[in-house]
């Protein structure tokens, strides 16, 4: 009994130490905080000097524990920068996508007017009416060099009419509807167009080689006054070309080893692979011209 009295007398003395040196300590503190007030307004010639000297102490421990701050401010500045250049790179992207399928729209429409403009002008050179068309489809069958046009019985078009473009002939048509129109195109196997040499008037006959770039003249003898570069024209004879109108450039004259004949081949003058706008000639007999060479004269 008398132990335990005593043990909670010691623990009751010790707290009451540590609280009265725990209030003396506070107390401490509190007097010297007023007492430093009191000579910083009184004497501040003593105290300034040692404010400055603890500024230039304490002002490397202030910057060194604000840095995790900065770090995590810069941080966050660097990451909402990046999101913005990432949305703003987005949005220019979409921009310039615009801009170019707009650009490849305005192109388009100036190759398209300039065509129109060189067909235009090509019917002021152009003996009787003509009518613009519109190539609308083009046969699905590799092997024919056929288009259809949006023309048809309803603006007077008939079969074997000539159509040309600003360059040159294309073909005529074979089958004709109410409101459409089927053409052979000069390059097709089956069609055939006699022509003339402007050069000098030797007349042959081009025929389609299958190929969209390619004819072929034939039966003209290897003696014939026939040249890379020569224009053909056609001659009007067959009464289905009217005369004088481009058909092709002589591109390559060669021997055939087992025939009498040159083997030529010629370059339409026509953009057959080019062309969206044609022109339908109504035909008339052109102008008198220059009566051609026969073949083979010299």
């Amino acid at each position: 009994m008398l132990r335990t009295d005593f043990r909670r007398a010691i623990i009751e003395t010790s707290l009451f130490s540590k609280t009265s040196s725990g209030s003396y300590k506070l107390l401490f503190a509190a007097l010297l905080a007023v007492g430093l007030m009191f000579v910083d307004v009184r004497f501040p010639s003593y105290t300034d000097p040692v404010r400055f000297q603890l500024n230039g102490v304490l002002t490397p421990l202030y910057n060194m524990m604000s840095w995790p701050g900065r770090l995590s401010d810069a941080t966050t500045e660097l990451a909402l920068d990046e999101s913005q250049l990432r949305a703003e790179n987005t949005y220019l992207k979409s921009q310039l996508l615009v801009l170019s399928g707009r650009l490849q729209k305005f192109s388009e429409l100036a190759a398209e007017n300039s065509r129109l403009r060189g067909l235009i002008d090509s019917t002021q050179v152009v003996d009787g009416r003509v009518l613009i068309a519109e190539i609308i489809g083009v046969d699905a069958d590799p092997f024919r060099h056929i288009i259809l046009l949006n023309k048809g019985q309803d603006v007077g078009a008939y079969i074997g009419q000539p159509i040309l473009d600003s360059r040159g002939l294309m073909g005529q048509l074979i089958e004709v509807g109410p409101t459409v129109s089927r053409a052979m195109l000069i390059v097709d196997r089956e069609h055939a167009v006699p022509v003339r040499i402007a050069r000098n008037g030797v007349r042959a006959v081009v025929v389609g080689s299958g190929e969209i770039d390619r004819l072929r003249l034939q039966y003209v003898p290897e003696s014939a006054d026939v040249k890379v570069g020569d224009l053909l024209l056609s001659s009007g004879l067959g009464l289905r070309y009217p005369s004088g109108y481009p058909v092709g450039v002589v591109t390559r004259v060669g021997k055939s080893g087992t025939s009498e004949f040159a083997e030529i081949d010629a370059k339409p003058a026509a953009e057959l692979d080019r062309s969206r706008h044609v022109l339908l000639l109504f035909n008339q007999p052109r102008r008198a011209e220059k009566a051609p060479t026969v073949m083979g004269a010299q």
